[in-house]
């Protein structure tokens, strides 16, 4: 079949970056790609979880998946910068209420001549950018290495910890500058300064990404790329806290894909947040729940139709 472009349609246009079409479209949801090319599309408007969810008819947490995805692919900055308009409709106070702020102050990264006279001093800093270097397989950008030296520097890491870092990070995929900057800069806010707690924060990660890849496997959801905080977290929920089997998780994801006809993670959630306050673990414990369940309701309706009858007769 051949296929021609309409040029009748290019009267309005707008950019898409290119790394979405060459690597990220391959593992982006059809809801993740929606929200993207939305935030494209209307980049000088005034966005924010609730629209998106609007006008894309999908469910916020749907959208704030797709941001978080987006983040971590280095599309857009930091937490989901969404940009925002004023708007003279809005008074001040009442903006500031509902503006989220997604991104912390930086400051400006040390310039060229900084970085000469410390790499000349710190042996240990000169050693972190070769050791980055040799992890990634290529020559760091000026940027790059403006981006150590200012986590090293001003947000006070010590190199090994930013060295382990940067080791996590090229064993998950993700060798973005922008990417590492935005985890360590969330380190030094939580007091992730040694060896010891990086170690440990490294451990906790990776079994989050592991629960997900066993939720996954379990429900046979294709996985190839990196999974989402909030992915993350709901599997690290449903395995670690609530204890969930896989016959369970598995029960889950096949009724909400019946009811939404596809895998919808808050719905999912959702299903299992309701077997658990209900103290239900397994299938069988599931079954008497939901036997006991629909013979209290027959029970109701009879007793209702035979008021109804008695009330029928009484006039009769």
């Amino acid at each position: 079949m051949l296929i021609e472009l309409n040029l009748g349609k290019w009267g309005t246009i707008f950019p898409v970056p290119s790394c979405i079409v060459d690597h990220d479209i391959v593992d982006a949801t059809s809801e993740q790609l929606k929200v993207i090319l939305f935030i494209l599309r209307y980049n000088n408007e005034t966005l924010n979880e609730e629209i998106i969810s609007d006008k894309l008819q999908i469910t916020k947490e749907e959208v704030i998946n797709a941001l978080e995805f987006w983040v971590n692919r280095g599309v857009l900055s930091n937490s989901y910068n969404l940009p925002q308009k004023s708007s003279t409709k809005i008074n001040s106070t009442e903006k500031n209420k509902t503006k989220r702020k997604y991104i912390m102050s930086r400051q400006q990264k040390p310039d060229p001549l900084f970085i000469a006279q410390r790499l000349g001093d710190d042996e240990e800093l000169s050693q972190l950018l070769e050791t980055v270097e040799s992890t990634f397989g290529r020559p760091l950008s000026s940027g790059d290495i403006a981006t150590l030296v200012m986590l090293h520097e001003t947000d006070g890491l010590p190199c090994s910890v930013i060295a382990m870092l940067v080791y996590y990070c090229q064993s998950i995929g993700k060798t973005n500058m922008n990417y590492i900057e935005k985890i360590a800069v969330d380190w030094v806010n939580n007091d992730i300064t040694t060896i010891e707690r990086a170690n440990d924060k490294i451990t906790e990660l990776n079994s989050y990404n592991n629960n997900w890849n066993k939720v996954a496997r379990i429900c046979g959801i294709n996985s190839s790329g990196y999974p989402t905080k909030a992915q993350q977290e709901n599997a690290n929920r449903w395995i670690n806290e609530w204890k969930f089997t896989n016959e369970m998780i598995k029960e889950a994801y096949e009724r909400c894909v019946n009811q939404k006809m596809k895998f919808n993670l808050a719905y999912t959630n959702g299903i299992l947040n309701n077997w658990y306050n209900h103290n239900i673990c397994n299938l069988q414990e599931l079954n008497r729940y939901e036997s006991n369940k629909n013979n209290d309701k027959k029970s109701e309706q009879v007793s209702y139709d035979i008021d109804s009858y008695e009330n029928y007769s009484m006039f009769d």
